[in-house]
């Protein structure tokens, strides 16, 4: 799923259909966090029954920031349909707000509150459930103080409904938000816990067996054997697959969420997102987005409510969580069983990242996090979810926007924790959890740990303690601008290594930053990934021979930008910079193809929901191209690729093929250019052996053919005699 396709959709939440291309940086102050460096907080307080306590002075509350007490600038009743109560006798400083969404004539635009109702993947009974909670709400919206739109999350984010008092409007969005089946989460789940099922059952059957005493019982146990193997393979595989599924699931839901609510910091008033999900998927992987997601939501006042549509059924969780455990319990001893044997499989590797991701299970317990970590709450465990709507809509119409100024000015990226007390008994005060401190107007950090890549790429001279490569290569035109991938490749070598716990794991960490900037020094594009590993010690010598590879891929109209690059080793604090110029000219007319590449490896990837546009990705398997000359053996085979953007309307055409050592051609071969696809690309892969050429330097070349067209692509390897030894 593409940053650029969320940012799109919260494009139109804000200034409807066909808006222009939403730029990375923002252009406007969040209400949270502002240049002016003031917190604007909002808080409810009820009293023991449930109704908004109205007489609170600065002087009771106490702001604590990290544990540090803040000075109460002002304190302000905000209670809609009355005039607003300073309860304060110190005036507000001026807070700069965005603007608001466009009102109806007859609703107030002084007070405006925002209900964004969030339909995420939602299963048969779940679509039910949501539907009903979805018509209660826009029952409410005849207030005039009210107005909502509608999203669903699927693939990425849509917009249904742009922001409405209009009940009609409302309930039309809810009926088609979940009028479709959503979910493609289910199948792998339940087949996994039928594999793991059937194993378990023939492992007792082993173990069942008594003493050999003759050849036909040795075979019925080697059989056995082999059937628990298969069954093994069969659990892994759809371990692999449901794993995919869960880290699929919680990015969409995840970067949504981000996404809407780093919009929602232009909007003025409180603002509230109605989330309904079957449980959100946080992987371990994934955890520093759910982080950045809350703090993207406290920094814009947005609360999140959020609604567990399964209704009353929990038991699905409690079961997944425990085989997730036993299956990670079994594969650390087999590793301790077979230590120093061989190759170590997958999920012994994985096996702790396998504990730890049991825990996150429970996924009613993580839409509880998100809700009560933004001044939410979560609304579950029931069929009938409508009084917590009309709960989420009361905290709506009272709550008090407090303002302090933090004492502490160094806007390190680090989580603050919040915390807001009452010197009253019988209250209870609904706060947030606390924000990432990025720096004022700092508009291009995502996730606190850009903040420190950012820092690194404005240092003078630029530190490149960590050695780094990154290219990018440009393909041809397409929707948006023309295509381009960057790679970014970090040797493994110079990453630490410390001990994670006990004597026989290992733990490394290390982000990775792409920006890319226009002339004017302006962010169009930005890409970031944050890596923290997990494995057996006996693996670490093979990994720090390898590279960690990072590809992006993006369209950019013609002109000239800047590729930045940027990583850190977070165990040395070690650092690695790098600047390239990528120069976007106008597309000549005729056949268009991209530079020729070598492919160091093929890696298998996921195909379906969140499929790349980036063309190296084909089908279910990803190219990584050198991004140095190569050198290979004799006995190796080379892989070349190349996309033609060739004419539609044109005849086909054909592909000549040529390997050249000292400017005369060795070896050539002839073959038809591939038809285009959806994108107007035509890839061209081939994979040649090099066991009939001598050693030497090569140069390969590519020359594309079509109606009098003619293209010539080329690039240089090195051929080397094969190690007889």
């Amino acid at each position: 799923m593409t940053r650029r396709a969320l940012a799109f959709a919260c494009a139109a939440l804000l200034t409807g259909p066909g808006s222009g291309r939403v730029e990375a940086q923002d252009a406007q102050p969040p209400s949270f966090k502002t240049g002016s460096e003031v917190v604007v907080l909002d808080v409810v307080i009820r009293d023991k029954k449930g109704r908004t306590v109205r007489d609170v002075r600065p002087d009771e509350l106490v702001v604590l920031e990290d544990g540090v007490p803040q000075r109460v600038l002002s304190l302000r009743l905000r209670a809609t349909g009355e005039p607003e109560e300073t309860a304060g006798a110190e005036p507000a400083p001026a807070v700069p707000e965005g603007p608001t969404a466009p009102a109806p004539r007859d609703v107030d635009a002084r007070h405006v509150n925002l209900v964004t109702l969030v339909f995420d993947q939602l299963g048969v009974d779940g679509r039910a459930i949501a539907r009903k909670a979805g018509l209660a709400l826009a029952g409410l919206t005849e207030q005039n103080d009210l107005l909502v739109s509608v999203f669903t999350i699927r693939n990425t984010l849509g917009l249904v409904q742009q922001f409405t008092n209009d009940r009609a409007q409302v309930e039309r969005a809810v009926r088609e938000a979940t009028g479709t089946l959503d979910t493609q989460y289910v199948n792998a789940t339940e087949l996994l816990q039928r594999a793991v099922e059937q194993e378990a059952a023939l492992r007792r059957k082993m173990e069942a067996v008594g003493p050999i005493t003759d050849i036909g019982q040795a075979t019925a146990l080697a059989a056995l054997g082999r059937e628990i193997d298969m069954a093994r393979m069969d659990v892994d595989a759809m371990r692999l697959t449901d794993e995919l599924q869960r880290e699929q699931q919680g990015q969409s839901s995840l970067y949504s969420l981000l996404a809407l609510a780093r919009q929602q910091h232009r909007l003025a008033g409180r603002k509230t997102i109605l989330f309904f999900s079957e449980g959100l998927q946080i992987t371990p992987g994934l955890e520093h987005v759910f982080h950045s997601a809350v703090s993207e939501a406290n920094r814009a006042n947005v609360s999140i409510y959020a609604i567990d549509a399964r209704g009353l059924t929990e038991e699905r969780d409690l079961e997944a969580t425990r085989q997730v455990l036993e299956a990670a319990a079994a594969a650390s001893q087999r590793q301790m069983l077979s230590r120093g044997v061989g190759a170590v499989p997958k999920d012994q590797v994985l096996s702790l990242d396998s504990a730890e991701r049991s825990l996150r299970l429970d996924l009613q317990g993580a839409l509880a996090d998100l809700a009560e970590s933004t001044g939410g709450a979560l609304i579950a465990n029931s069929n009938d979810v409508r009084r917590g709507i009309e709960r989420a809509v009361g905290d709506l119409r009272g709550y008090y926007e407090l303002i302090y100024a933090p004492t502490n000015q160094n806007y390190d990226g680090r989580f603050r924790t919040l915390a807001v007390k009452l010197n009253r008994h019988d209250v209870r005060v609904q706060s947030r959890s606390g924000y990432f401190a990025l720096p004022p107007g700092e508009g291009t950090a995502t996730f606190p740990f850009e903040v420190e890549l950012l820092k690194a790429l404005r240092a003078y001279p630029p530190p490149e303690n960590l050695p780094v490569r990154v290219t990018g290569f440009r393909f041809g035109p397409e929707k948006g601008g023309v295509r381009h991938t960057a790679v970014l490749e970090l040797p493994l070598a110079g990453i630490s290594f410390e001990p994670e716990s006990g004597e026989d794991t290992d733990r490394a960490h290390f982000s990775i930053l792409l920006v890319i900037r226009d002339a004017t020094g302006v962010v169009v594009e930005k890409f970031s990934e944050d890596s923290p590993i997990v494995l057996p010690r006996s693996r670490r010598a093979a990994l720090k021979l390898g590279n960690a590879v990072f590809l992006r891929s993006f369209a950019l109209p013609v002109g000239r930008y800047t590729l930045e690059a940027a990583v850190v080793d977070q165990l040395a604090k070690r650092y690695g910079t790098l600047r390239s110029v990528l120069d976007v000219p106008r597309p000549a007319p005729g056949l268009e193809v991209s530079p020729l590449m070598l492919i160091k490896r093929t890696e298998a990837v996921a195909t379906g929901a969140l499929a790349s546009e980036d063309p190296f990705r084909q089908g279910g398997t990803r190219l990584v191209p050198w991004l140095d000359e190569p050198h290979l053996a004799q006995g190796d085979s080379l892989s070349l690729f190349a996309v033609a953007y060739p004419r539609k309307d044109g005849p086909p055409g054909d592909v000549l093929l040529e390997f050249l050592k000292d400017g005369a051609v060795v070896a050539q071969t002839l073959s038809p250019l591939p038809g285009a696809g959806e994108a107007g690309r035509a890839p061209f892969v081939a994979t040649v052996p090099m066991q009939e050429l001598v050693p030497g330097r090569y140069e390969v070349r590519v020359l594309m053919k079509q109606a009098g067209l003619v293209a010539n692509r080329r690039a240089h390897f090195v051929l080397e005699a094969a190690d007889r030894n």
